[in-house]
Parts: structure tokens; C-alpha cells; sequence
């Protein structure tokens, strides 16, 4: 008895020794792979994708704090490489065994992790394979090498064939342009600079109208290029579809007509506003029509830097053109450009960033719910901010429905909405979506791979995509799934062995629902995840969507540095699918009542949008 006594005591401390026993080895991991997705990181562990929420006493907000202030842009790659050096910066050496709070689906467990070196190295093996880590490039270098440029260029091509999405469905033959490219390199004797390089490719990518994709090469200092910082003298804002040049009063938020009798912009140094808008500001070419007129104001009044990104040479005194409603009678006028600030800027743009700001900072709702004076509700939403990261979001929500319930109207405002995630999107259709209509498909999206996924995929159920068997759904939602396929038809045809099976986002109604109409009000500046919000909820009954088309953009973007010049480029995976069968990409949605920016609000800062749409739900027109 008393040696099984002694035997049992041994084994349990064994036990305790190994939970207990500190880390001897300085390269260790828990994980054998970390990826990435909007700066958080999802690692690998026991063969399986999780959200990372927690390691012993230390949050994730914790960790990732200091790794940003510790190591600057190296942040990703030391929490994914050397978690314990991160760990013993934080003043704590981990034991062998460690606590992990691990998310799925919304789901936190508590698992045992175990620091080894093989994961660690898996871990190497995976960023090297991937080469996707957002590290900042520690490479200054101006130029480089033809050979290198060439060889970057191919490695471009590779990631368009390989990794892009919207490639797929374009009918730009970017592999033509990009010989054309290497081509001009190899000729040319002098070697073009990398910014040069990254301008160039950035024209190619941006053809492929991926509202996504970027190209940054993230060594450059726009400081060390005065050209580049060089603004129009007057600002520029789109009215009635054509760019009118302006200048603000004495009195804030409050602008005036630079020409009054000659109100809108015709050419700068002979280059038409066509010209300007769709051939120089390449960036925003395959655009919504509403936002590539606000867009291309913004790009345009930032003359130098517009020139620069086509790799040419401006110079401070420019030939404007300007004329009067017929386009027959004009003004020509020689201006200096400037470095002040004398643009236009919305004032509900300003008040939407600041809202966005109360909330982070301060968790302050207060101004974004309120009862309007013809017993119409309406709630603004100025970014979709993530519930588990917004305290208070979710009651806030539910509080402003239960404020709602004997009004005659609710008005959704997510004007100037930057996007975010889609989690918001959930908590608001169980309000919306009727009970006759639930389930509700509301998007549709297929992910850039050569694997024949039909599980979920982690970067697709961040965004509540799921495979059709998935056990998220219930039967009642693929049935729902079953019926909204017999009239789907994706308007762009891919090759979809290139691609996986279909992932789709389902809406329920929850317990209570608002059962008045629904006015959800957008514009050009309604981007990403607010466009997603807005194209979801179109088509059911009690929905109507106001205001112009969204800057429809969702894309499950990845970021990759090119070898040589380690220019970043930034590319969709997803192919994203309104109900209509439209891609968001390059469509945006549109409204189902058009109510434009009219003068008095470009000029005033007044919300005529707004008060048009209160007296559009008051006459009962819609």
C-alpha cells in the first residue's frame, strides 16, 4: 500500500512538474502555423484554424500591444516566430504547458498548448511558403536591378494567376500588359526606380477593377518628393455628375463656387476631366459611377501626387479650364499650386469620423440613435465595428429597437461607413428579416483556390460564409439555400475549377422583429462591409434602400511583398455575389430611391439627403 502510495505520488508530481516546468528553449511555439486576417491573428493548433484570444493571464490585445510597441513593423513576425522571446519581454517566462483560450465560430474553449521546436519551425516553414506576413520592408533602396525588377514583375503575374480573384473574371488581358511592361523595362537604359516600378504594376492591377487590391511601396517618403505634396488652390466636389471647383467661406464647413459663372472643371494642362478621371486616376477607374466622380475630386485636387503616380513631372504654375452649364463658354486661368490645404471636405464625413472616433475611444452611443420629430426612428452606424471589440455595441443596439417599436419608420444610416465586419450585419437582421422570410440568403462568394473545398474555411466563416453542409446551418436554411439556387445566376462566368464551392451568409429573424418599413440610406463612401450590410438586406418587403450606390468592395484580401522590391501588393480571394447576381466589386448596390448630394449640402453641410428621405416617408411615396 504504502509503495502504490509512493508510485501515485511520483506520477502526479511527474505530472505537475511537466504543467509546471519553465521554458528552457528560446524558439518555441504552441502553434505550428499563424496566419493572418485584418490584423489578427488565427493560428494553427492540433491541426485545426482558430481565432488566438488568450495565452495564460495575457489577452490578445495584451500581446499584440506590445509586440507593435516593441519590435514596430516586425510585430506580426515575432508573435508568429518567437512567442516565447515576446512572452519574456512581458516580463513572464511560459511554463512547457500553457493555457489557450481558443475561438471557432464564435465559440471560446479552453485548450492545453504545448511549446516545442517543431512547431516553432512549422511555423517558419509556413510564413516562408506563404511569404504573405505584413512586415514592413526594412529595403530603402531607390533602385534596383533590371534583372530583379523583371524577375518582381513575373512574380506579379504569378500572383494575378494564382491568388486573385477578380483576375479570373476580368476581361483585361493584364498578361499582355505585363510583357508590354517588361518589355519597356528591358529597353529602356536607364533602370526604372521602384516607384516608378510600383506606379506602373499599380495601373495593371487596377484595371482588373478589384476595389480591394493596392499596390504600396511602403519605403516611400512622399516628404523627400515636394512635387508629390503639391494641391489645386481650389476644392472639387461632384454635383449632378460633373465636378464643380469651389472654396470655402470665412464660416466653417460652408463653401462658395470658385467661378460662380463658370462653376465646373473642364481640363488642367489640355488633360480633359475624362482624361483626369478615367485614365490618370487609374486607382478609381472601375468604380461606381458616383464614386469614381468623389473619388477622383479628392485625387484630382491632389494634383502632384496624381501626376507622380502616373510618373510624371508637374510643375507649380497649370492652365485651368473651367466652364459654364453648356460646356460651350469658357474660362482659362493660369493658378500656382499650393501646399495648403484648400480642398473639399463633406461635412457629414467629418462628423461620420468623429462618431467613429467616440466610439473607440470613449464607447459613446449617445448620438447615434435618436426618435426624429415626424416619429420616424433612425440609427447611424458610421462604421461596422466588431460587438466582441465594442463594448456596449450589441445593448445599444437592442435598446434603439426597443426605443423603435411604436414609431411609423426606421431610417438605418451608414453614409461614409468605411466598412469593418460583418457580425453587426447578424445582430441587425435578427430585427429586420421578417419572420416570412427567414432564412435569408444574402450573399453568395466563392474563394480563388485550386482545391475543391466543400468544408467551412476560417477566412470565409469570419465573414458567417459557410460551405452548404455545414453544421452551421440548419435543415431549414439549406432548404432556404435550395430555393434561392434555382434562381441565382452569377453574372460573371468563371472557371470554377479554379476556384471552391460556393460559401453563402444566411439571415434569421430573430424573436422580435420591427415590423414597420425599413430605409437603409447609403452613399459613394459606403464601402466594404457596409455595402455587404446594404446589398444583404435589398429585396425583403419592408426594406428600401436610399441615397447612391455604394463603393461596392468584399474580398477577402490578402497582402503579399514582392522579392526584389519588396513593393506590397494587396489582392481579393473571394469572388462576392449580391442576391441579384451581380459581384459587389465594380457594381456596388444600387438604391432603390435616388436621392444625390444637391448643392445646399455640398455648400451648407446641411443633411438634405436625409430631410428628402423623411419627406419621402411621410408622403408615403415609397
Amino acid at each position: 500500500m504504502k509503495r502504490h502510495f509512493i508510485l501515485v505520488s511520483i506520477c502526479f508530481f511527474s505530472i505537475l512538474s511537466c504543467f509546471c516546468q519553465k521554458l528552457e528553449l528560446e524558439k518555441a511555439s504552441p502553434f505550428s502555423a499563424v496566419k493572418w486576417e485584418e490584423n489578427q491573428p488565427i493560428v494553427k493548433f492540433n491541426n485545426e484554424w482558430y481565432y488566438f484570444e488568450k495565452l495564460e493571464q495575457f489577452t490578445k490585445k495584451e500581446i499584440l500591444a506590445f509586440c507593435k510597441k516593441q519590435y514596430g513593423h516586425k510585430w506580426q513576425k515575432r508573435f508568429s516566430e518567437d512567442l516565447v522571446e515576446v512572452l519574456k519581454g512581458m516580463d513572464y517566462r511560459p511554463n512547457i504547458k500553457v493555457k489557450l483560450q481558443l475561438s471557432k465560430n464564435g465559440i471560446t474553449e479552453t485548450y492545453t498548448g504545448v511549446f516545442t521546436l517543431e512547431n516553432r519551425q512549422s511555423c517558419l516553414m509556413y510564413n516562408r511558403s506563404n511569404r504573405t506576413l505584413k512586415s514592413k520592408p526594412n529595403n530603402k533602396k531607390v533602385k534596383t536591378s533590371k534583372a530583379k525588377l523583371l524577375a518582381d514583375l513575373q512574380e506579379f503575374k504569378k500572383i494575378l494567376d494564382n491568388r486573385s480573384s477578380y483576375a479570373q473574371i476580368s476581361s483585361y488581358d493584364y498578361s499582355t500588359a505585363i510583357k508590354k511592361l517588361a518589355a519597356s523595362i528591358h529597353k529602356n537604359p536607364e533602370v526604372m526606380n521602384i516607384n516608378e516600378f510600383s506606379n506602373e504594376i499599380a495601373k495593371i492591377l487596377a484595371e482588373i477593377g478589384d476595389r480591394h487590391s493596392s499596390i504600396k511601396n511602403k519605403a516611400f517618403d512622399k516628404k523627400a518628393h515636394n512635387e508629390y505634396n503639391l494641391k489645386l488652390p481650389f476644392g472639387l466636389a461632384s454635383l449632378d455628375n460633373k465636378l464643380i471647383a469651389i472654396k470655402p467661406t470665412s464660416k466653417k464647413d460652408n463653401y462658395v463656387y470658385y467661378f460662380k459663372e463658370y462653376p465646373y472643371l473642364k481640363s488642367i494642362n489640355d488633360l480633359s476631366l475624362d482624361d483626369l478621371l478615367n485614365t490618370y486616376n487609374y486607382e478609381n477607374k472601375k468604380a461606381p459611377k458616383e464614386t469614381k466622380l468623389t473619388r477622383g475630386a479628392n485625387a484630382i485636387q491632389k494634383f502632384g501626387a496624381l501626376l507622380f503616380k502616373n510618373n510624371k513631372k508637374v510643375s507649380k504654375s497649370i492652365k485651368v479650364v473651367f466652364t459654364d452649364s453648356s460646356n460651350k463658354v469658357e474660362k482659362t486661368v493660369y493658378v500656382d499650386l499650393t501646399t495648403e490645404e484648400m480642398g473639399f471636405s463633406s461635412k457629414l464625413a467629418k462628423e461620420n469620423f468623429k462618431s467613429i472616433i467616440e466610439v473607440r475611444k470613449n464607447k459613446n452611443f449617445d448620438d447615434l440613435s435618436k426618435i426624429l420629430n415626424s416619429n420616424i426612428g433612425y440609427i447611424k452606424i458610421p462604421m461596422m465595428f466588431h460587438p466582441r471589440e465594442t463594448e456596449g455595441l450589441e445593448a445599444f443596439i437592442k435598446n434603439s429597437f426597443n426605443k423603435f417599436s411604436k414609431t411609423k419608420a426606421l431610417i438605418i444610416d451608414l453614409r461614409n461607413n468605411p466598412g469593418g465586419g460583418r457580425e453587426i450585419l447578424q445582430i441587425f437582421a435578427q430585427y429586420i428579416v421578417p419572420a416570412k422570410q427567414s432564412p435569408w440568403v444574402a450573399n453568395v462568394a466563392y474563394l480563388r483556390t485550386d482545391e475543391k473545398i466543400v468544408a467551412d474555411e476560417k477566412s470565409m466563416s469570419g465573414r458567417y460564409l459557410y460551405s452548404y453542409n455545414s453544421k452551421s446551418f440548419s435543415d431549414a436554411q439549406r432548404d432556404a439555400i435550395d430555393v434561392f439556387n434555382k434562381k441565382f445566376n452569377p453574372e460573371n462566368k468563371f472557371d470554377k475549377s479554379n476556384f471552391s464551392n460556393p460559401f453563402y451568409m444566411v439571415l434569421n429573424a430573430g424573436e422580435s422583429t420591427y415590423n414597420k418599413p425599413v430605409y437603409i440610406i447609403v452613399n459613394e463612401n459606403s464601402f466594404s462591409a457596409a455595402t455587404v450590410f446594404t446589398s444583404s438586406f435589398k429585396g425583403l418587403p419592408n426594406v428600401k434602400i436610399a441615397g447612391v450606390t455604394t463603393d461596392g468592395s468584399s474580398g477577402n484580401s490578402r497582402k503579399i511583398f514582392l522579392t526584389n522590391s519588396k513593393v506590397r501588393i494587396k489582392i481579393s480571394t473571394m469572388l462576392s455575389f449580391q442576391r441579384n447576381g451581380k459581384t459587389l466589386d465594380g457594381n456596388g448596390t444600387e438604391p432603390d430611391i435616388y436621392i444625390p448630394a444637391d448643392s445646399i449640402q455640398i455648400f451648407t453641410g446641411k443633411d438634405t439627403q436625409l430631410d428628402r428621405l423623411i419627406n419621402i416617408i411621410n408622403q408615403k411615396i415609397y
